[in-house]
């Protein structure tokens, strides 16, 4: 039986031990092993390479029951878009805590997925007297060893973004390219899996709008949740201003054609170096308030802060719902 994590920290360290775990175990059967890897914005908890030559992405679930059908699919999907996307086979769903009778009815029906639970663990883990116990420990939600535990590569991926952004915002010597992939890179580390599916310079069918990336919004999160059910949206889109002043009303007027009620597509952060003017506040409050399109207005200090906050279980979120309940109450009639 599982043991459930109770705190972030321990969350965190818990499925640092897992994944560290689970590298250890692909490796002794024979894989090579690459951890926390991105495709096309969307982190994977790792990529292995069987002998053969066949690569096959990685995730790994850990839940107090077993894992519901709509967990499954989510990530069936998400597996699916990054397997296309990168010459990628046969991917494996790792929950530690098993599968519903519902999801596995869902895998069963997938024949190209695999999916291993707590009994396939231990069969694989079976030769290996040093992985058994490692295994038995996690299950059984022993104390984990800080050095074993500790997420390094996230903390350190957190600084450096945050590092990026400070020096980004003394001196502007980015490319615009450059800047809308370090605020993608943001979102991804902050919010995957909540946001996912990330698509950098993204254009409408007809090539007369273009933004400079999007995403798509997972269900499960109370605050994303929210999102979708009050703006009536499945994607967030993002613009990305580097500019040496602070945004004007102008950027609002050309990013707000993006947004379309009928197209699910109503809400849209709009991110720039130093932050919007006056002015730019003032036309975001009427893209509000005469057509109920939400354009976000945030900084790369408010970046910063986002990263910061990443830590904690709905920091994040919750910065950002502040935000937006600061944005709708100070709606001017």
């Amino acid at each position: 039986m599982t043991v459930e994590p109770q705190t972030r920290e321990d969350l965190m360290a818990r499925y640092a031990a897992a994944e560290r775990f689970l590298a250890d175990l692909f490796r002794r059967l024979g894989y090579k092993v690459d951890r926390e890897v991105r495709i096309n914005g969307v982190r994977v908890d790792m990529v292995v390479e069987s002998p053969d030559g066949l690569r096959s992405p990685v995730e790994i679930k850990w839940c107090r029951k077993p894992l519901p059908m709509r967990t499954v699919v989510e990530i069936i999907h998400l597996l699916e878009t990054t397997a296309y996307g990168d010459h990628l086979v046969s991917p494996i769903i790792v929950s530690l805590s098993g599968f519903s009778q519902s999801a596995k009815e869902v895998l069963q029906g997938k024949s190209n997925f695999r999916f291993w639970d707590e009994s396939s663990l231990r069969d694989k883990a079976a030769q290996h007297q040093d992985l058994r116990q490692r295994l038995e420990g996690l299950l059984l939600g022993e104390p984990i060893d800080q050095e074993e535990g500790q997420p390094p590569s996230m903390v350190r991926e957190a600084d450096f973004l945050i590092s990026q952004l400070k020096q980004h915002t003394l001196e502007n010597t980015l490319t615009p390219s450059a800047y809308e992939k370090l605020c993608m890179q943001v979102f991804s580390h902050v919010f995957s899996p909540d946001l996912y599916g990330f698509k950098p310079q993204s254009e409408t069918t007809d090539g007369a709008n273009r933004y400079d990336f999007i995403c798509r919004i997972k269900h499960g999160n109370t605050f994303w949740d929210a999102i979708r059910h009050d703006f009536r949206t499945k994607a967030i889109v993002f613009e990305c201003k580097n500019y040496n002043e602070k945004i004007t009303a102008d950027q609002v007027y050309s990013t707000e054609r993006y947004l379309f009620n009928g197209a699910l597509r109503t809400v849209c952060f709009l991110i720039s170096r130093l932050g919007p003017n006056e002015g730019c506040i003032r036309a975001a409050q009427g893209a509000m308030r005469e057509s109920g399109k939400l354009v976000l207005l945030l900084s790369n200090q408010d970046l910063i802060d986002l990263l910061k906050l990443g830590a904690e279980i709905g920091g994040a979120e919750n910065y950002l719902d502040e935000r937006i309940w600061d944005f709708v109450v100070s709606l001017p009639r």
